[in-house]
């Protein structure tokens, strides 16, 4: 039973959400176009985003640019089904004023319980694409970086019964946090090729050899110990480099139809956490990066794009950990003169670990060459989330 007692623990949940403006633990796309259809991209995505999701999708340069970036693109969300965030503000307002005011053992007791088994799940993105498509091979050297975080609160039975006239009293409830991340620089590859003696047929294939930075920290204290002039958790991660690698494909049996499938993070890796400190609250945690597999098609006609992707395996996050996730997702775009996009989607979760989420968006782009991107999701259980990007494009 944990609990999340200061104003650091506090303080930290307010910069993650704000600085994220901060949803089924993860944002539903890694740009704001796919986040607003839903998380779509492994058939639907431009030049542009295709690092991000199919690299095969490179060459999809529908407006016949031939030069483009993106700069830069942010989305991040909160998943917390516990209200964990408001009840550990009215906690610590009951804790504030012990030793100084009449607190009732009832009161003190219904504070502490409320924060019983407390979870709240945190995740940000930021993304940086350069691309320039062409007959040939077609280019996007991308940057991406992403955080996940997990926190649960762990109430103490020992703490029901403190002295409440002790301005300090020494409690046991303690509150664990994982976070896990990738920072990756990669260069997404494609090539379209015509079926032979198949007219109007073409099948794309594309390569994204990357190099990632893995990062990895586990903090976990008793509440009366946790001190925020020492909270340091820059201090405390591990991290190692390592080489990692993106494939895809995609097959166009008719022009304004694409069916895609993409395997990302191809080579596995596992990067343990650093060691518990605290005396009885020893052990590491192991975060993964495993292969994820996604199907997708998505139809284009027009000014009416629509797409769905599944995903064909569970993405874990922690070795020691049941928290994963699985998607399907449905998405779709009308385009205005290419001056403005209207766009929505809905993510569906596939396991007991996420919830599903309503998503929409807009694109504006009235000057022709530079735009800007908006989106954002919700859903039941406090589940939120939002996304903004620049573009820019010749």
């Amino acid at each position: 039973m944990n609990l999340v007692k200061t104003k650091t623990i506090k303080t930290c949940l307010v910069l993650s959400m704000s600085a994220c403006s901060t949803a089924a633990f993860a944002f539903s796309g890694s740009d704001s176009r796919s986040g607003a259809m839903g998380g779509t991209g492994v058939a639907s995505a431009s030049y542009l985003t295709a690092g991000f999701y199919n690299p095969a999708l490179v060459e999809n340069n529908k407006h016949g640019d031939f030069f483009g970036f993106i700069l830069p693109s942010f989305s991040a969300s909160a998943h917390d089904p516990d209200d964990l965030y408001n009840k550990i503000d009215d906690f610590q307002d009951v804790y504030d004023r012990i030793g100084n005011e009449n607190v009732s053992e009832a009161e003190w007791t219904a504070a502490l319980k409320s924060l019983d088994d407390g979870n709240i799940s945190i995740d940000a993105k930021a993304g940086i694409s350069v691309a320039i498509p062409n007959p040939v091979i077609s280019a996007n050297l991308f940057t991406k970086a992403q955080i996940s975080m997990l926190a649960q609160t762990d109430i103490s039975d020992e703490d029901l019964d403190i002295n409440l006239d002790d301005r300090e009293p020494e409690l046991t409830s303690t509150v664990e946090g994982l976070a896990g991340g990738t920072v990756e620089l990669g260069i997404a590859l494609a090539h379209s090729f015509d079926i032979p003696f198949v007219s109007d047929q073409s099948i794309s294939i594309g390569v994204s050899p990357k190099l990632q930075r893995m990062m990895a920290i586990k903090y976990k204290e008793s509440a009366s110990g946790f001190d925020e002039n020492e909270f340091d958790i820059g201090s405390d991660y591990t991290d190692k480099s390592v080489f990692n690698l993106d494939l895809g494909f995609a097959y166009r049996p008719i022009d304004s139809l694409t069916i895609g499938l993409s395997g990302r993070d191809l080579i596995t890796y596992k990067l343990e956490t650093n060691d518990q400190k605290t005396p009885g609250m020893g052990g590491r945690a192991t975060y993964v990066v495993e292969p994820k597999y996604t199907l997708g098609v998505s139809y284009d006609y027009a000014i009416f794009t629509v797409a769905a992707d599944i995903d064909l395996n569970k993405r874990k996050y922690f070795k020691e950990s049941n928290y994963e996730t699985q998607f399907t997702k449905i998405g779709a775009e009308i385009d205005v003169f290419d001056w403005a996009q209207v766009r929505a989607g809905y993510s569906i979760s596939m396991t007991d670990y996420a919830d599903n989420v309503i998503t929409a968006g807009i694109g504006l782009k009235p000057f022709g060459s530079f735009g800007i991107d908006l989106a954002g999701q919700y859903g039941q259980n406090s589940n939120y989330g939002a996304s903004l990007q620049f573009v820019f494009t010749l």
